[in-house]
């Protein structure tokens, strides 16, 4: 491994700490980002649902997760890794989705 000049410079526990601070930044993004994504998600549900449009969608599903692994193989990231991140996604999606065509506004059984 390669040692930076300021290795010796830097006391370890301060760049530890800056470097969690870093995380923390990038995590808050991540949440931000899958809070906005599903939200969009959601809009995608209630569309389906009005134009009984079914939920899962199998070549977009393929489309997604082509390409993360794409991405993951242009990033140097493992391409099962980043994959299996998004199937979760899509999971999280797909049961969202089910409730919202579930709540067919047109429903007779509702009061």
């Amino acid at each position: 491994m390669l040692r930076s000049v300021h290795d010796d410079e830097v006391d370890p526990s301060d760049r530890l700490a800056a470097l969690r601070g870093e995380l923390d930044r990038i995590d808050a993004g991540l949440r931000d980002a899958l809070r906005d994504r599903l939200r969009v998600c959601e809009e995608v549900g209630r569309l389906k649902r009005d134009h009984d449009i079914p939920v899962m969608q199998p070549a977009r599903v393929d489309q997604v997760t082509r390409g993360a692994r794409e991405y993951a193989e242009r990033n140097e990231l493992d391409p099962d890794y980043l994959e299996a991140v998004y199937r979760l996604i899509i999971a999280e999606t797909c049961r969202v989705e089910d409730l919202l065509v579930a709540e067919r506004p047109d429903d007779s059984t509702r009061s």
